[in-house]
């Protein structure tokens, strides 16, 4: 049986529910809470900007479903189905199962809030997998009396709220902005200028975010995937998010943006990265160059697929520590693992087979190409000085278990921040937003398959002879495009002397490599 995950909120979530909060503005009344043509009772309502957020606790009391607090997580359960809320993030777990939310979860003052249409679906899922029919909707606000007030005493001075937790603003809520739909992305040069031409369709015009590393572009959902990405040249990266009834569209780029255009007749938004010296007269970066041409091997053969990733490579030496080069032992191991995979039937390719570098997109581009089974990214951890911990880790793309896995996340992360001229500042920011969608569409497909996966290799690995450390979730950029189930392996910390150690030793890299094997093979079997 799978483990239900507990999710723990790092501290990057409690800055970003402080945020949330200051545009959060309690609204009169509430809003009745139907089941059917039952009318059970009111829930507390807030606005949220545009939105309009219903207490999560009142609708669990009403609905007779446990409710309890554990740290900065909010559980509710119907008999053995639990919903984990977790304040500032855009998803909820629905068992282990990743849920996307309209807006993210607000804590205030103890209170938990969903959007009401999310409210809505997240308890109708939760009562039907409990086996309770409900057909949950809302009644018009202040549909019932609010329960009598308490008797008024004679009021004390009232204290000035404390910095962190300021009164909410009472704002009046506008109606939803519009948004065009993206149809499509053509690419050219023009005149030293690199240019995207995002074709729209729709009223409105896109939400437009420009800064230092290029732009992110809020577009109404429509076309999936879209066309034009990934890009076609190397000075530029783009991607895009399927966040329901949104999608996001990000550019990167080491080169300047010289002018973003909205257009009409046809609609369309223009974007044009500057290759010619800037104003200031600097020459404009070197273009990123290719990285090294992956030999593309021969179609399905009729067996399983299974892409096996060597992280770091060439100048990205990954960890170092008690003389270990991470990169070294995980080409090491992912070599030894293909091996004993096709010794089993199983058709394995590796990312890469030599010392290059490859980024963290062109990873998964490669597993998306070959229409793999499954993605396995082999990694060593480390640890700052000062702190102690042995073991092998699995980790799948999800809301952080805890803050080590959020820091690990961060750390591999900033790879990015040699491709493209990212700072480690922007590959953060960048990790961040990863967190706050992780609700997206694509990604909930494969979340609960990753998590049946990581378990195989965690027990495959126990009964060989492995430490294993745990099984956890974190949100690594390298298993984001991956449309299969995917798990990253921290084989072990360089940090630790005897496990460094052993990390060298050949025969242990081989003891490795078979745990994993038999784990993969387990896997397929069954699924």
């Amino acid at each position: 049986m799978s483990r239900r995950p507990v999710l723990k909120r790092p501290a990057l979530l409690s800055v970003l529910a402080v945020l949330l909060l200051t545009a959060v503005a309690a609204a009169a009344g509430g809003v009745a809470l139907v089941c059917g043509e039952r009318t059970l009772g009111n829930a507390e309502v807030v606005k949220q900007g545009a939105h309009t957020l219903v207490s999560a606790q009142d609708m669990a009391s009403l609905l007779e479903l446990g409710a309890a607090v554990k740290g900065d997580t909010l559980v509710v359960t119907a008999g053995d189905h639990r919903m984990q809320l977790v304040s500032g993030a855009s998803a909820a777990w629905l068992d282990v199962e990743l849920v996307p939310l309209a807006t993210s979860c607000v804590e205030w003052n103890g209170r938990w809030f969903l959007e009401a249409r999310s409210a809505l679906k997240m308890f109708n899922l939760l009562l039907a997998r409990s086996g309770r029919a409900a057909s949950l909707s809302f009644g018009a606000e202040g549909a019932l009396p609010p329960a009598p007030a308490p008797p008024v005493e004679k009021p004390a001075p009232t204290p000035a709220p404390p910095a962190d937790k300021p009164a909410p603003p009472v704002l009046t809520p506008a109606p939803p902005a519009a948004r065009p739909v993206l149809k499509g992305i053509r690419w050219g040069e023009d005149d030293g200028k690199l240019r995207a031409v995002m074709d729209c369709e729709g009223d409105g015009a896109p939400e437009v975010q420009r800064g230092a590393g290029g732009v992110k572009i809020l577009f109404s959902a429509g076309t999936w995937p879209v066309p034009g990405v990934p890009s076609p040249y190397p000075d530029v990266s783009a991607w895009a998010m399927n966040m329901g009834d949104r999608l996001m569209l990000e550019l990167s780029s080491s080169l300047p943006i010289h002018e973003v255009l909205s257009l009409d007749s046809p609609k369309r938004l223009v974007v044009d990265f500057r290759r010619g010296p800037d104003v200031a007269g600097k020459p404009a970066p070197a273009p990123v160059p290719k990285p090294p041409a992956i030999p593309r091997e021969p179609p399905r053969t009729g067996k399983r697929i299974v892409v096996v990733d060597a992280g770091h490579g060439g100048k990205d030496p990954g960890a170092i520590g008690n003389g270990v080069r991470e990169k070294n032992v995980n080409l090491s191991v992912a070599r030894k693992l293909a091996a004993r995979l096709r010794e089993l039937g199983i058709d394995a390719r590796l990312t890469r087979d030599t010392d290059v570098y490859l980024t963290l997109q062109r990873r998964t581009e490669i597993a998306n190409d070959l229409d793999s089974d499954l993605f396995v990214s082999i990694h060593c951890n480390a640890l700052p000085a000062g702190k102690s911990a042995t073991g092998m880790e699995i980790y799948l793309m999800a809301l952080p278990t805890d803050k080590d896995a959020m820091q690990l996340a961060l750390v591999e992360n900033r790879e990015l921040a040699s491709n493209g001229g990212d700072s480690a500042k922007a590959s953060d920011e960048r990790t961040r937003l990863l967190l706050t969608i992780l609700g997206n569409m694509q990604q909930n497909a494969k979340i609960s398959e990753s998590t049946g996966f990581a378990e195989y290799l965690f027990n495959s690995g126990k009964s060989g002879g492995i430490k294993m450390r745990r099984v956890a979730q974190a949100p690594f950029f390298v298993l984001r495009g991956a449309g299969m189930p995917s798990v990253l392996v921290e084989l072990g910390f360089v940090t630790d002397k005897a496990e460094a150690k052993l990390l060298l030793d050949e025969a242990y890299q081989k003891k490795m490599a078979d745990a994993l094997a038999r784990g993969i093979q387990g896997y397929l079997k069954n699924n």
